[in-house]
């Protein structure tokens, strides 16, 4: 086995792994088990747990935020940008569905613990959509909303429905199937909703 698909397989196990049982409840045994490795190969990698979690989470944040950035800072209108974004996030949590009940599960564990083992504290300013928004204000287009309303607004209805796609499907007897083209249609259905609730 070489170095490189050593590598991928203790990461893709240690997802899956930290996806279930989060940082905390995960064990070094378990993720060996799963990769297919003995327990001293993988220390070999990673020394410790905390070290692999960086390692896989990280690159997955880090791969879309900044594409987030990009656009935050980028000369498109503001209401371009809300409809950009939907369709940024819902690439990124179709291909990582776990991914939000597991931040949610993480962040109530310890907030700062998970940031800073991310490295993704302060990241994203909110001061370019802020002056977006003030400048909508003044030609009369939107009410006034401060950016991290606005964006708290965006972002949860966003990444809830995928938080939330197991009890959704169960309890409103949605296929799989429907539940993807819902969650494709958010693409627009977000976005047109966010603006239209700004409209004076």
């Amino acid at each position: 086995m070489t170095q490189e698909t050593a590598e991928y397989k203790i990461k893709e196990a240690a997802k899956d792994v930290f996806m279930i049982k989060g940082m905390a409840g995960a064990r070094m045994q378990e993720i060996a088990d799963k990769a297919g490795i003995n327990k001293a190969l993988l220390h070999y990698y990673y020394r410790s747990k905390e070290l692999l979690f960086k390692a896989v989470f990280e690159g997955i944040i880090k791969a879309f935020i900044p594409k987030m950035l990009q656009l935050f800072t980028s000369d498109l209108p503001l209401e371009a940008k809300v409809y950009q974004m939907a369709d940024k996030y819902v690439d990124f949590l179709s291909e990582h569905r776990e991914m939000p009940l597991f931040i949610l599960t993480e962040l109530r564990r310890g907030p700062l613990k998970l940031i800073q083992a991310l490295n993704i504290g302060g990241l994203i300013d909110l001061s370019v959509i802020q002056r977006q928004i003030d400048e909508e204000v003044a030609k009369g287009n939107i009410r006034p909303i401060t950016a991290p309303q606005f964006m708290l607004n965006f972002v949860s209805m966003m990444v809830f429905p995928f938080a939330a796609g197991h009890m959704f499907t169960g309890i409103f007897g949605v296929s799989e199937e429907e539940f993807q083209k819902i969650m494709e249609a958010r693409r627009t259905e977000v976005p047109k909703f966010i603006m239209n609730a700004l409209r004076p």
